[in-house]
């Protein structure tokens, strides 16, 4: 069986010091049915520089768009549109996929062909490409082993580059949500989640990289609290929206120590 289309989605900007460790972690998946849709913003950092070293070696690949934009959910959601995967994904210009994900999710679509979504098992990274904040990541790993609903409503345990969609939940559920600093992923999986969960893969397919100018430490505090309201859109169940209170002081805690 031919395998099917994989899209994947690089919204970028002035990401010199990571973007060919991602676009590596990409071209060495050796995947054969392969788009790579770069949305940057307008780098002037040597960011486009190096990624027009890679288009001149996949030009049948990559599609790259270079211009200023309103910021990481534009430019996810322009890519999105472009993509004619049959599985499509977004991965941030400093993550990295982690060996054969791409594979992986593939069998496991051949086998799956009407589930909507898959996730894998995700590490975090910091600047240095050193794993942190390992018990979190075990936490999270044991979360997904219980995969449901009422749990993912208790906290968002799915690592966002380990999240792959098919192109038919793209076209049901709709482009990603967000605000002018960041994009809401969290409520595309309780959106998507609330009709049918992921097909879990037992494998690390992701990285997933903070550090000090990441928006996701920056903004830390706005994104949970963004998070809580986006849980009562889809639970009155006060013992579960205590629990997501009780896990978002976890993690700003531990987001503080980071």
């Amino acid at each position: 069986m031919k395998l099917p289309k994989i899209s994947v989605v690089i919204p970028s900007y002035n990401k010199v010091k990571y973007i060919q460790e991602t676009l590596d972690s990409i071209f060495d998946q050796k995947y054969e049915n392969l788009e790579v849709i770069i949305q940057d913003g307008g780098s002037t950092d040597g960011t486009l520089k190096i990624i027009k070293d890679y288009l001149y070696e996949h030009p049948n690949i990559i599609k790259l768009e270079s211009k200023r934009d309103n910021g990481q959910l534009d430019a996810i959601n322009k890519g999105l549109k472009k993509s004619t995967g049959d599985i499509i994904t977004f991965i941030n210009a400093d993550d990295v996929y982690e060996k054969d994900s791409f594979k992986l999710v593939a069998n496991n679509y051949i086998e799956n062909t009407d589930i909507l979504w898959f996730v894998g098992k995700g590490r975090v990274i910091n600047e240095m490409g050193n794993e942190i904040v390992k018990l979190v990541t075990i936490y999270k790993n044991m979360l997904l082993k219980c995969n449901n609903f009422k749990r993912l409503l208790i906290t968002n345990y799915l690592m966002q580059p380990s999240v792959f969609l098919t192109k038919k939940a793209l076209t049901k559920y709709g482009l990603f949500c967000g605000t002018e600093y960041f994009v809401m992923e969290y409520e595309m999986w309780l959106k998507i989640g609330k009709d049918k969960m992921p097909v879990v893969i037992d494998k690390y397919l992701s990285k997933f990289r903070i550090e000090s100018s990441t928006k996701t430490k920056r903004l830390f505090n706005e994104i949970l609290e963004n998070d809580e309201e986006i849980v009562k859109k889809y639970t009155k169940n006060i013992f579960v929206l205590i629990l997501h209170k009780f896990n978002n002081l976890g993690r700003k805690i531990i987001g503080n120590i980071i």
